[in-house]
C-alpha cells in the first residue's frame, strides 16, 4: 500500500459521513446518495488535493456537483425511499419510535423546502460547514447562505407549530 492509498483511507474514513449524509438530505434516497458518495470518493481518488486545502468543504462540492448533475438527468426526484432514516439507532425502544416519527417528519420537511434553502440548511446546520464554504459550494454570497438558512428554519419552525 503507498502512502496516497493510506491518505485516501483516512480521508474516506473521517468524511464519507458528512458526505453521504449531505446527499441523502438532498435526493432522501438511499441508493441514489451511496452511488453519488461513491462517485464523489472516486473523484477524490484520482485527484487528492494538496495539503492546507479544506477536504471536507472539496468533497461537499464535489458531491453538490455530482447531486445537481443527477437531477438534471433524472428530472425528477423520489422523496418517499427514507428508510435510511428509520434505521438510526438509539437505546430505548420506546424512545426509538419517538425518534424514527420525528425523522420522519423532519424529513418530509426539510424535503418540502425550496432547493436552495434544502441545500444551504444540510451544508451549514446538518454537515457543519461554514457560510463562507457553503457560499463557495453553491456559488452564491455569503449573506445569501444566512438568508436561506434563516428562512429555511422559520419555514421549518412555522410547519412544526402548524404540526402541533
Amino acid at each position: 500500500m503507498h502512502l496516497q492509498d493510506d491518505i485516501f483511507i483516512e480521508i474516506y474514513k473521517k468524511y464519507h459521513v458528512y458526505v453521504y449524509r449531505y446527499l441523502m438530505g438532498l435526493t432522501s434516497n438511499h441508493q441514489t446518495a451511496e452511488d453519488l458518495t461513491q462517485e464523489t470518493f472516486v473523484k477524490a481518488l484520482c485527484v487528492l488535493q494538496s495539503p492546507g486545502t479544506n477536504i471536507k468543504a472539496w468533497l461537499l462540492t464535489v458531491a453538490h456537483n455530482l447531486y445537481v448533475d443527477h437531477v438534471k438527468k433524472s428530472g425528477r426526484l423520489d422523496y418517499k425511499n427514507n428508510d435510511f432514516f428509520n434505521s438510526m439507532e438509539t437505546g430505548d425502544f420506546s424512545n426509538k419510535l419517538v425518534e424514527q416519527e420525528n425523522n420522519k417528519r423532519l424529513l418530509t420537511m426539510i424535503a418540502n423546502l425550496p432547493e436552495n434553502q434544502r441545500q444551504a440548511l444540510l451544508l451549514c446546520v446538518i454537515n457543519g460547514l461554514t457560510h463562507i464554504q457553503a457560499a463557495k459550494i453553491l456559488g452564491i454570497s455569503v449573506s445569501s447562505v444566512t438568508n436561506l438558512i434563516y428562512r429555511a428554519r422559520k419555514t421549518l419552525r412555522a410547519e412544526r407549530n402548524n404540526n402541533e
